[in-house]
């Protein structure tokens, strides 16, 4: 453990300086964690003014205030001078118009990510079919292999929209954990006879495992070989064959399959992630801080997978288990949540950590980024040097493990950024008080004040109510407040409302849908160059942990065998784009745009260049992918099926037996096929010797040639003449 002081020179603090930024990188052992718990508390600190908006962003989104109450009435509060305005019991509604905004918007950016057309565009070369190859394995990696895709995606979509910034990490994962596999009798007594085998003894000749097992002068040989081969101590041996003996079974703990997969996770920054709010960009911060909970099993098993200091892991669990992190001094946040319950018994069972990534330079002045692990309220003790791992971030694409989305630019400043609430707000309080004033006025009307003699109220009121009056009159209803306004409040909150959707794109049927479908796409298409981002940094873990030779079934356009991918040459890069058209999700709009498409391509494909079956995939899809993943075979497959069933009609006709042609056959394959069987001899020879032979022949040609002329009838019919055959002038 390092003994040097903030103010004393050493390598990772050099002059004395307590600036994170002048650091040298330091040497294992001589880490200076004040000055980095130092950085990690005044940059939360500096994030103080952006962590405030986001949760006056937050109310707004949940509709929270003070002195709410759960009837959504307004009632005066233990204490209180006042009365509520403007009475008791006056409706306090809450208004979810800003969190019907977001959620539209997340719907809307998590849809165009799952259907988004990937491309990979090979960079310094030009690796074509390569750049197909990555471009569907990196659909299949992302959509298949990296767990809760959807969850975080939908987190990412959530906290850009809630807060105006949001963060995505790539990390890699490598995991195994232990398994309990069965061990049996029979299990056993293969292991005996493989081993016989190998000495060359015949296994028939030696004692069963159950005599061994059995006799007490050949259990400790029994024992002896328990131990050797499932590698286990005599305590546990002795166990496993108490349980031989009772059961015929028993168990031990093995090593499970090795998961090695790439993770992404999403996080806000107003309480998982903390960057310098002068930085305007990742890449050019000095250190970005991140914060995690984790159980005290979860710590432990980093001692394992990740080399943790067991000294460190064991003094957190100890002393900081069920404290919140204090992240600012004096100050600590408590996590927003619409639960109180829940927000201050969340940490009972966890240990904070923060993981601090700092870009730091080696004594060579080679940058690199370097990762340091601990607790700001754990100092350094006599076993350990106050942080649980220290190191060069093994990642090879040299970047900060991190993706920022912004929801917009105002200024070139990472906070500078907006989120719906922020902008929401003033609607959404005015559409409450004017749904408030039609409630308050509803009540009012309904059941006005009453008016009685001083003294003397009404002992009853209601329906067939008996008041005595002493002069007619005594007892009636107060004026009823004039009701004129409420048209006009409801078509004020009408205004307001469609004025805040149109503003966020959300299409009300009364602007330009042009405006929305603009916005809408210009927000799409942002949020998906994030995921380009996200993207390159897998496809780089990929390129450093993942298998040599992945097998994998190509997302899109069947195939019978599943595709290969080699991992290549580590420094073969490719820039991946992701795009959607957010029209699409139209359905008048996408259909009028395939068939401007089939138009286009039946008309000006003269080269036949045009993949028929790729812009069938596409257009099913479009409608619904399931029941496209369902109908549609690979093309190999698909094409020797109807080859196998026109065959066997000819068969069937050529034994006698009459046949129609199949509706829904692609009757130019079928000619094909037809043409190359009257073009055999023995054929050619007995249609001209068998007249009901030909009969049955030349019927089912003229159905495939009529089925033929249909599907050209109906392109002459949508083109005004008939099509051009492929490669003509």
């Amino acid at each position: 453990m390092s003994e040097e002081s903030p103010g004393v020179q050493t390598a990772e603090n050099p002059g004395g300086e307590s600036d994170p930024s002048l650091q040298l990188a330091p040497p294992d052992g001589q880490v200076d964690i004040s000055v980095l718990i130092k950085a990690f508390q005044d940059t939360a600190r500096d994030c103080a003014a952006y962590n405030s908006q986001c949760r006056m962003n937050f109310q707004t989104r949940f509709a929270i205030w003070s002195g709410q109450s759960a009837d959504n009435k307004k009632h005066s509060r233990e204490g209180d001078d006042t009365e509520p305005t403007p009475w008791e019991g006056a409706s306090d509604m809450r208004v979810y118009e800003v969190d019907h905004a977001i959620n539209f918007k997340v719907a809307l950016y998590s849809m165009a990510r799952r259907k988004a057309n990937l491309i990979a565009i090979p960079v310094n070369s030009g690796k074509i079919e390569r750049a197909k190859v990555v471009s569907n394995f990196m659909r299949w990696l992302i959509n298949t292999q990296v767990p809760q895709v959807d969850r975080e995606d939908e987190l990412l979509a959530q906290y850009l929209k809630e807060k105006g910034i949001a963060v995505m990490g790539q990390f890699w994962e490598k995991k195994q954990e232990k398994v309990l596999d069965v061990i049996r009798m029979q299990d056993i007594q293969g292991i005996i006879d493989s081993e016989a085998k190998k000495r060359g003894e015949d296994p028939r000749r030696l004692p069963r495992a159950q005599e061994i097992l059995s006799h007490e002068d050949t259990q400790e040989s029994f024992e002896n070989g328990l131990m050797q081969f499932y590698e286990v101590g005599r305590r546990k041996a002795k166990q496993m064959m108490a349980e031989l003996k009772s059961t015929g079974e028993t168990s031990i703990a093995i090593n499970g399959r090795e998961v090695s997969r790439p993770v992404l996770r999403a996080f806000n920054l107003d309480e998982d992630i903390f960057i310098p709010p002068y930085a305007t960009d990742l890449e050019t911060a000095p250190y970005i801080f991140r914060v995690q909970y984790y159980t005290p099993e979860q710590l432990r098993a980093f001692i394992v997978t990740d080399n943790w200091d067991e000294n460190w892991v064991e003094e957190a669990i100890k002393t900081c288990k069920g404290r919140m992190m204090t992240i600012v001094p004096d100050n600590g946040t408590t996590p927003i949540s619409r639960n109180f319950i829940f927000r201050y018994q969340r940490f009972n069972e966890l240990v904070g950590v923060v993981y601090g990534y700092r870009r730091l330079s080696d004594v060579d002045n080679v940058p690199g980024i370097y990762l340091t692990i601990f607790n700001p309220d754990l100092a350094p003790g006599a076993d350990q040097d106050g942080y649980a791992k220290h190191g060069l971030l093994p990642y090879r694409h040299g970047q900060y493990p991190f993706v920022l989305y912004r929801a917009e630019y105002l200024s070139r400043r990472i906070h500078d950024s907006r989120g719906i609430p922020e902008v929401g707000k003033q609607f959404q309080d005015n559409i409450k008080a004017h749904r408030d004033a039609r409630m308050d006025a509803a009540s009012i009307g309904i059941i006005p004040p009453v008016g009685f003699p001083q003294g003397r109220p009404p002992g009853a009121w209601g329906p067939g109510a008996r008041l005595p009056e002493r002069r007619a009159g005594e007892y009636h209803f107060i004026d009823r407040p004039s009701m004129g306004g409420d048209a006009n409040t409801e078509k004020s909150e009408e205004i307001m409302m469609a004025g805040f959707r149109e503003y966020n794109g959300i299409n009300t049927g009364e602007e330009d849908n042009q405006v929305a479908a603009i916005l809408n796409q210009f927000e799409t298409d942002k949020y998906l160059s994030g995921w380009s981002a996200s993207l390159w940094q897998c496809w780089k873990l990929y390129q450093q942990y993942g298998e040599d030779e992945v097998f994998f079934r190509i997302a899109g356009l069947k195939q019978q065998d599943p595709a290969v991918m080699q991992k290549g040459d580590p420094s073969e890069d490719f820039d991946f784009i992701l795009t959607y058209d957010a029209i699409n999700f139209d359905p008048d709009a996408r259909a009028a745009k395939m068939e401007r498409i089939n138009n286009l391509c039946q008309t000006a494909d003269k080269d036949g260049v045009v993949n028929w079956s790729a812009l069938l995939q596409i257009e099913l899809e479009a409608e619904d992918p399931y029941i496209a993943e369902a109908i549609i075979e690979p093309k190999p497959q698909a094409t020797q099926q109807i080859i196998s069933k026109v065959q066997d009609d000819l068969t069937q006709i050529s034994a006698g037996i009459q046949k129609n042609f199949t509706p829904g056959t692609p009757p130019q394959l079928a000619l094909q096929v037809i043409q190359a069987w009257v073009q055999q001899q023995d054929v050619a020879q007995r249609m001209q010797s068998d007249p009901a032979f030909e009969a049955r022949a030349q019927n089912y040609i003229k159905m495939v040639t009529f089925a033929q002329q249909q599907q050209t009838n109906a392109i002459t019919g949508k083109l005004g003449a008939p099509p051009a055959p492929m490669g003509g002038p």
